[in-house]
This record gives C-alpha cells, structure tokens and sequence, in this order.
C-alpha cells in the first residue's frame, strides 16, 4: 500500500502542471479553499460502505462539492479543498492513522486532480452551464470514480485481501449510478445558487434524502446477506452428526458472517475446566479444554446473562482462557440449553476498520446462539457429550500423573545428587584424614552416582524426543556379548547382599545391526528393572533365533501380575503391587521399547516356569562372525 500511495504522489505532482496549462473554464465566482474545504469534511460524514473482510468501498456525497468545486473554483483550490476537508473528517472522526492515511489522501487528491482535467478538457472556454458543462461534470465524476475504484481495489489485492468479479461489478454499478444522481444534484444545485442564490438551501432537502437512500440501500444490502448466512449456518448445524462437528460449523460460519478476527465457543461444565472452539484465520481449534474462574472478571456476567451483550475489553485477565487483544470489542451470546446456560458464543474484533458491532448484530448472534442451543439439547449429540466427559476426566488424570511424576523425577534425582554433593563435600573438609583406600572408595561411590544421575536424564530424554518424534538411532554391525559384557561388568559392582548378578552373558556371540549406545541404553534399563523388581539372582541369555538374535534378562522372581501386563510399558507405569520404590521414574521399560523397535526389534515381557523374562529381538546382520565357543 505504501509503494501504491507513492506512486500515486508522483503520478500527481506529474499531472499538476498539465491540468494547468489546460484553458481555463469562466466562472462566475471564484471560490476559496476554505470556503469549499468544510462542505467535502460534510460529505465524508455522509458515508456507506461496501465491506471486504479488512478493507471496503467507501461512497459518500463528495461528488456535490466535487461538481460544484468544478464550476466555482481552480484546480489548486478544488485539490487543496478536497484534500483538506476529507482529511479533517477522516482524522477527527474515523481516528485513521498511519499508511491508511496516506493512501487516502493521495487518492482524494489524484481525484481531485483527474476530475478537474476531464472537465476542462470537455467544456474548454465555453459555458459551464450549457451543455459541454453538463456533460463535463457528468464525466469528471465518473473519471473520479474510476479512480478511487482502482486505487483501492489494487490495495486490496495488494495487502492480501479478494474481490470477487462479482462483488467488483457491484462496486462499479452502484457508483455509477450514486456519481450520476450526485451529480445531478450538485449540478442543480450550482444552477440555483448561481441564478437564483437565496433559494440554493432547497437542495438540501434532496440531499438529505439521497443520503438516507444510500444509507438504507447498503443497510438492506448487508442484513439480507446475513440472513442468506444464517440460514446456511443452520443447516450445517442440522446436518452436524456431533458436537465437535456442530459447534465448529457455528464458530466458522460465525466468523464469516460477521467478518471478525476471531470466534469462540466456549461449552461450560461444573468445574473449572470447559471446552472452548476457536475459528480464526489459522483454522479451527476444536474443543480444546481451558480452565478459566468464573469468579473472576467479567466471567460470571456473560456466563450467568441469558441475552447477548457488546463489551469492550479494558483488562485481558477479565476474559482468562481467550487471550483478546487489548480495546477488542467483543459480543457475547448465551447457550441455553432448554433451562441451562450450557455455554458462550463470543465475536471478537471486526476485520474491517469501518465496521463495529450493533444491535442488529448481536440479534443475529443471539439467534445463531439459540439454534445451536438447540443442536446441543438435542438427543442425538449425547453419544458426543460422553466423549467429552471420557476426555476430561482423561485429561484430569494426566494432569494427576503429571504431578506425581514431577515429584517422582525431583526425588529420583535428588538422591545421587545428594550422595554426591555429600562426599564431595566430606572430600573437602576431611581429605589430609582419608587414607588412600578412603579416597578410591568415595571417589568410586561418587563416579556411580554420577553415572546413574547421567542415565535417568538421558531415558527422561529419550522419552521427551520420542514424545515430539526426534528420536533417532544410528545401526552398526556389533558383536552382541561384548557389548552385552561392558553393561553387565559395571552393575556386577552394583549389588548388595541379597542380590545377585551373573557378570558374563550366556549364550554364543552373534553379531546384530543396532545402534550400539541404544542397546546398551535398552539392557542397562532391564537389568537395573530386574535388580529393583526382580528376584534375587539376575542373569542375562543370549539366543539366535531364525533372522533375529533374541537377548533375555532373566530373574527368578515372582513376575508381573496378568492386570499390569500392558502398564508396565507405558511411560511412568508399574506392576501394580510390586516392590517398587515409590519415587522411582518408571521410565525405563517404556524407552527400551521404543528405541527397541526404532532399530527394527520389539521387546517382550515372558513368564516360564519360576523365571520372569524380558526379551529383546534384534534383527541378525548381514554376515555373521564365526561363533565363539559357549561359555
């Protein structure tokens, strides 16, 4: 808009000289600027507008005192008058600012400017009021039009916005035919005043009255499309065979109807968490669960009104889990649902910068609000409404979840941390007291500690990445028990009295394709579930079997109950009635799965006879190694 604006500037300092030098039409009068400057500030209070979404047409009466400025003034003052007084209005009363600004006083100048070029063209030096007057001021008019049409159909296209072909040829037709009867008028008002002054207030009444036609026309205009839309949006919440359909249909349709920013529907339930349905221009957001008081701000008005209201918003927080804008202007409609207040439409913020909401508005709103009051009374959307309160009491527990699973992660952590943060400082005030066999004893509890510090945050890793589906693996072609040695060698110096571990793999070796961090990553996770769940004794199998080469941790305890069979992969689950540590994450069965499989293997939990197994399947390599002798 900017680059339009400016080149519309040049375009006139251009035109300037021309228009000119073009023979100078007689006048009877030669009116100053400001004498013509307040009747354009008139005219553009007298406006309607034809709206596209952010942008519109505006018309007004400016053409009467384009005519007359034509016959009783020059081309310096006709522009200066034209810019001048439409500035005054457009400031004073529409508040624009800024590039929109700009634009429309470049636009009001370049017609001010063409207009009165035509007209000198037509009627040269002959007299204004004969015919070459007349049909002069007929085409400068017109010329003026064309103009302004074209300047602001360019805008928008150029800010983003579409007129259709047809609304275009709408635009034109009824500017032709609204600069026609203007200039009508405004011929015969420049006939009478310059015959007969003392009679020239007697078009104003004409005036008055062609302004009140305009007005009424485009008031038709847009209530009768409102209503075709209304009646569409009704039948789309007919045809919606459940809730989420019927008030997603409501939300977008609203938002089309009254051209706003952004539509909210929001269904309210007993508690604090509601379900809210949003269109804006990125889409449609459905039923989205938002906690919001309604002890709070302008909550428990709109939610206990049973009519619609225009409000205006002074403080975000009044309207908690919608996020308006600062000054938006909202309407908001009850959902009544027979006797209850089921819930709220609101509109927010008008596209268009000449629009704003009005009764006639909020009636329509209030009526889109009843039909789809009546979508939610009725019985075929309670299939619907027992999902919606399956997914809250869902979401409730997650947020449960989420809870002790914070706690559980502050605790888990805290523990080595506290170990190591302990000898750390006992290092640093008893070290000349330690004898060597001290030092190398705490330095060793220390580097374990770390190490199992360093292992709860890489699986809380893996699991956020796979949660967000970053989580990557890198195969290479291993030897499975030398892997499997590093692992079991270090949770060998691990166990206390009442466990035991098996420091060598039993089995061949075989060779696999897996990413040697990951199963590393997979085994240290069952052997630390073994020793924490297990039984006593922990052993580790290793087995070929047709493609692939299964790895079992073996323990002889009691195993897993049948009812948490499938929580105990499930992030953050545990056998129910196990020996776990409370604070413990939970996380380890489920990362070993996942990474299991992103490496072309499963992970299986398997009961034989007194022995509980955890199997990992591995696809086999390309080419095997020689087999090592059993051990």
């Amino acid at each position: 808009m900017a680059l339009l604006g400016a080149v519309t500037a040049v375009f006139i300092l251009m035109l300037i000289p021309v228009v000119e030098d073009l023979p100078t039409t007689p006048r009877a009068i030669a009116l100053p600027w400001f004498v013509l400057a307040p009747l354009f500030t008139l005219a553009e209070l007298a406006i309607v507008h034809f709206r596209f979404r952010r942008d519109a047409h505006s018309f007004s009466l400016s053409d009467v005192p384009l005519v007359i400025g034509l016959f009783l003034a020059d081309t310096t003052a006709l522009v200066t008058a034209f810019v001048v007084g439409s500035l005054v209005a457009l400031v004073v009363v529409r508040h624009q600012r800024g590039l929109k600004l700009w634009f429309n006083v470049v636009e009001f100048a370049a017609q001010a400017l063409v207009a009165h070029a035509v007209f000198k063209l037509i009627v040269g030096t002959s007299d204004p009021l004969g015919l070459p007057g007349w049909i002069g001021a007929f085409a400068a008019t017109a010329a003026a039009f064309a103009v302004a049409d074209a300047l602001v159909t360019a805008a928008i296209r150029l800010t983003g916005g579409v007129v259709s072909p047809t609304e275009l040829a709408s635009v034109v037709v009824f500017g032709l035919i609204a600069g026609a009867i203007n200039t009508g008028l405004a011929l015969l008002l420049v006939t009478i005043f310059l015959l007969h002054p003392e009679s020239a207030w007697l078009a104003l009444v004409p005036t008055a009255i062609l302004f009140i036609a305009y007005r009424a026309y485009t008031e038709q205009r847009d209530e009768r499309a409102r209503i075709e839309a209304l009646y569409e949006m009704t039948l789309a919440l007919h045809a919606a065979p459940v809730i989420e359909d019927a008030v997603a249909a409501a939300a977008q349709g609203a938002r089309e109807l009254f051209e706003v920013e952004a539509v909210h529907v929001v269904l309210l339930s007993d508690g604090p968490l509601s379900y809210r349905t949003a269109a804006t221009a990125g889409g449609v957001e459905v039923m989205n669960p938002v906690f919001f008081d309604r002890s709070h701000g302008r909550w428990p008005e709109v939610v206990t009104a049973t009519e619609g209201s225009i409000v205006t918003v002074t403080d975000k927080r009044d309207w908690e889990g919608l996020s308006p804008k600062p000054s938006s202007t909202l309407m908001v409609a009850p959902l009544l649902a027979g006797d209850r207040h089921s819930g709220l439409i609101i509109v927010a913020d008008p596209l268009s910068d000449v629009g704003s909401f009005n009764e006639r508005d909020l009636k329509i709103l209030e009526t889109l609000a009843g039909r789809l009051g009546v979508s939610l009374e009725n019985g075929r959307l309670e299939d619907s409404l027992s999902e919606v309160t399956r997914l809250k009491e869902r979401l409730e527990e997650l947020v449960a979840s989420k809870d002790q699973f914070i706690a559980s992660v502050s605790h888990e952590l805290r523990t080595p941390l506290t170990v190591i943060v302990g000898l750390a400082q006992e290092l640093r005030n008893s070290r000349e007291l330690l004898g060597p066999d001290e030092l190398d004893e705490f330095l060793d509890h220390i580097y374990e500690q770390s190490h199992e510090l360093g292992n709860i945050i890489e699986d809380l890793l893996i699991a956020a990445r796979a949660d967000i589906g970053t989580l990557v693996v890198k195969p290479a072609e291993i030897d499975v028990v030398e892997a499997l040695d590093t692992v079991l060698v270090t949770h060998a110096r691990k166990v206390t009295a009442s466990k035991s571990i098996d420091p060598v793999a039993r089995g061949t070796s075989q060779r696999v394709m897996v990413d040697p961090l990951r199963f590393r990553q997979i085994i240290r996770n069952l052997i630390t579930n073994a020793l924490r769940y297990g039984g006593a004794n922990v052993w580790v199998e290793v087995e070929s079997v047709g493609d692939t080469v299964e790895v079992a941790v073996v323990d002889d305890g009691e195993g897993v109950p049948p009812e948490s069979l499938e929580e105990i992969f499930q992030p953050y689950g545990r056998a129910a009635g196990g020996r776990a540590n409370p604070s413990w994450v939970g996380l380890g069965l489920s990362v070993s799965l996942q990474l299991a499989r992103l490496m072309g293997g499963d992970l299986q939990y398997r009961r034989a006879g007194d022995h509980t197994r955890f199997v990992v399947t591995l696809p086999r390599a390309s080419v095997d190694e020689p087999a090592m002798a059993d051990r």
